[in-house]
């Protein structure tokens, strides 16, 4: 088992910064430092393990959010941890990643989107907490707001459109989080994602 989750571990990496379709299941064993005859005693082909790595990338993440949502005192500071947390994890995950996925492995693909799709339901009762709270405006649709803050993400992992050449990647991504962090909010949580910036600010350093 523990062979196993190092396998499946160290793959998701090599994944999500290489892509898919340029890692072999012998540069994966290499990687590993074990034969590709072990790999495959493990997983019966490159579809299998990378269904595994997304499955772990899934709980990992959830972990990660249960984790935000408990260590935070209300739903700005959650927003802001989780923007945060998706700078770095863009970062991370280059294009070639999430364009394989989509192309090569559309079924694996729906999978995690559904699992998008179902954690966006988990914001909804925070949203309504951050709005009894005076943090957020009454007065829009917060599900939309969420749904709209995620397709900017994903147009940001996919689209050749932007200047990247001119601005950073994660330069586009800190302006769509902050300015839906702030069209939701009430003046009394404008200042609140001011703190809270600092303090992620002074984190960094």
């Amino acid at each position: 088992m523990e062979l196993r989750y190092r396998i499946i571990d160290e793959a998701r990496h090599l994944f999500l910064r290489h892509g898919i379709k340029s890692m072999t299941m012998d540069d994966i064993a290499n990687h590993l430092g074990i034969s590709k005859r072990t790999l495959y005693e493990q997983f019966k082909n490159k579809e299998d393990l990378l269904a595994a790595c997304m499955e772990m990338h899934s709980m990992h993440a959830e972990d990660e959010l249960q984790r935000i949502i408990s260590s935070s005192e209300n739903i700005i500071t959650i927003m802001m941890k989780m923007y945060a947390k998706l700078l770095s994890d863009s970062n991370q995950v280059c294009k070639a990643f999430v364009y394989d996925l989509k192309k090569h492995y559309h079924h694996i693909y729906l999978a995690a989107e559904q699992q998008h799709y179902n954690r966006v339901d988990i914001f909804i009762p925070l949203v309504q907490r951050g709005i009894d709270e005076g943090f957020i405006r009454d007065d829009i649709n917060m599900e939309v707001c969420l749904w709209l803050v995620k397709c900017q993400f994903r147009s940001l992992m996919i689209d050749d459109f932007l200047p990247t050449d001119r601005f950073a990647h994660n330069e586009f991504a800190r302006m769509s989080i902050l300015n839906f962090l702030r069209g939701m909010a009430t003046p009394q949580g404008y200042q609140l994602i001011d703190e809270t910036m600092e303090q992620l600010k002074e984190k960094a350093m």
